[in-house]
């Protein structure tokens, strides 16, 4: 990676995306920090996303969109991504979500002056479909913090992530065993080898949008969750006491998806998402 042209790739992956795209492109488009490239995977889309990209591209050159001639699904794709990415710095966005202005620019200038830290998050707000701010999500700062949640729950919003080249390489990228939860597959095998912490800073707007959430897709994410915590335990990455903390993910597992939409809502209009987060 000595002759990269860009200090950061931007990776998407967007399929039928159309209703929430512009919104989200704009947002990578118009960071202060510009020394990047935008890799966008359009994944088979049917709907009027390849034309949103084209005149999106048109207009920036920084902006590379490869087009797979059929679904393949998030994991293959990012890693599709990750393969022609020439950045030092790999940076998540989804298609859907929203990149405040001055995140690039806080991220990078942090993990430039914390070369021991491979992977910063930041926090978010979670909107609605208009958008309008639904509450916050903060997560845990300090890379003990994040270790320590890892075994809970996710520590890291996906779309806030901002990752050194070199880990995503040694690790493999994404497992594309894992057609969900990839993300918090992937934060398993990187910070067994190195250190992550998240910004105290809200950078993204993470779009929720419970109709998009299907029972299937749930109970297959939480099933994921409890393959990874288990496997973590098994491998000594945590002692046999944190089984206590799968009893979290089990009973989410038995829940119906209504009353989780529901506990979801309700706890997303308090002023802090995790409390316990600190």
């Amino acid at each position: 990676m000595e002759n990269n042209k860009f200090k950061i790739s931007v990776i998407m992956s967007v399929f039928n995306g159309e209703r929430y795209l512009q919104e989200s492109v704009e947002s990578i488009l118009n960071q202060t920090y510009r020394d990047f490239e935008f890799i966008i995977i359009d994944d088979g889309s049917a709907d009027r996303t390849p034309e949103i990209l084209k005149d999106w591209a048109k207009k920036d050159l920084r902006i590379k969109i490869i087009t797979n001639e059929k679904n393949i699904g998030l994991t293959k794709s990012l890693n599709k991504a990750i393969k022609i990415a020439q950045g030092e710095y790999i940076a998540r966005q989804d298609a859907d979500d929203i990149s405040l202005p001055q995140r690039l620019e806080k991220q990078i200038e942090f993990l430039e002056n914390h070369p021991e830290i491979k992977i910063l998050g930041t926090f978010g707000y979670s909107i609605t479909q208009k958008p309008k701010i639904l509450g916050k999500e903060i997560v845990p700062v300090s890379s003990q913090a994040i270790k320590k949640t890892l075994i809970k729950r996710n520590p890291f919003i996906h779309t806030s992530v901002m990752i050194k080249r070199e880990i995503i390489d040694r690790v493999g990228g994404y497992d594309e065993k894992f057609r969900t939860v990839q993300d918090y597959e992937l934060w398993f095998r990187i910070l067994r080898i190195a250190e992550g912490e998240n910004l105290p800073l809200f950078l993204v707007k993470k779009r929720y949008r419970p109709e998009m959430i299907s029972l299937k897709k749930n109970k297959d994410q939480l099933r994921y969750m409890l393959f990874l915590q288990k496997e973590a335990i098994r491998r000594g990455d945590y002692s046999k006491f944190s089984y206590i903390y799968l009893l979290r993910t089990y009973l989410s597992l038995k829940c119906p998806l209504s009353f989780k939409i529901f506990l979801k809502k309700y706890f997303l209009k308090k002023r802090n998402v995790f409390k316990d987060y600190n």
